[in-house]
């Protein structure tokens, strides 16, 4: 399977007694149960449901894993550090330590789970694609053919930070609904995305489309013969 950099990916440690909880009271997806071994995705939304960032938050035992993105890492720390208040989470930002990838067109049997060797961490995030956070100190090659990669995301319909996933859309609208739990507690953005659900409504859709068949603005990921596209259902 081909390994692309993630040149984008951001890497923090959480710390502390009510780190759990805190994610779980600030995003879309149920995270409060997870125990050591797993990993989760959930987003990050504003109080108008608009994206902040898409985490995966791998559970390593005494502390919290999160790879989010460094395009969006500041507005996220801007949006959840005023929150902390009195709990018990430290946050710390380690991505300069590491280096990332994404190994794709997988098959995958372990969703939801990692894998750490020798200094790199491999979290089956999908059933087609896999995070992969390595050390600076270990011997991890991956190539820079992000349009074979892009090509890929076309096929197979995958949203993408700084394509689909972006602050001008809810998480419904790029393929996401799988990451909004539709029965945990209260979160920021919660109200809008229930209210979206129970209509059966949620304004937009991510597509694959042939080239030239819808307006060019609605296009987020152009490829050779067809293209992603957000478009009004």
């Amino acid at each position: 399977m081909p390994k692309v950099a993630y040149m984008d990916a951001a890497l923090t440690v959480w710390q502390g007694k009510d780190a759990l909880q805190f994610i779980d009271g600030l995003s879309t997806n149920k995270i409060v149960d997870m125990v050591k071994g797993e990993l989760r995705r959930t987003v990050f939304t504003s109080s108008k449901a608009k994206i902040i960032d898409l985490a995966t938050v791998f559970h390593m035992g005494e502390f919290l894993a999160v790879v989010t993105h460094k395009s969006k890492l500041e507005a996220l720390l801007k949006h959840i550090t005023p929150r902390i208040l009195n709990q018990d989470v430290s946050i710390v930002d380690v991505t300069t330590r590491n280096t990332f990838g994404i190994e794709y067109a997988c098959s995958n049997t372990n969703v939801g789970q990692y894998l750490s060797n020798h200094g790199e961490t491999i979290g089956y995030v999908d059933e087609h694609y896999s995070i992969i956070v390595a050390s600076l100190d270990t011997e991890s090659t991956f190539t820079d053919d992000l349009e074979a990669f892009h090509e890929w995301r076309i096929e197979n319909q995958i949203p993408w930070n700084g394509y689909e996933i972006s602050d001008k859309y809810h998480p419904l609208s790029v393929g996401l609904s799988h990451l909004v739990h539709p029965k945990k507690g209260c979160y920021i953005g919660q109200e809008v995305l229930v209210r979206m659900v129970s209509r059966g409504r949620q304004g937009k859709k991510l597509v694959t489309v042939e080239n030239g068949s819808v307006a060019e603005k609605s296009v987020t990921t152009p490829g050779k013969r067809q293209s992603l596209a957000i478009i009004r259902e």
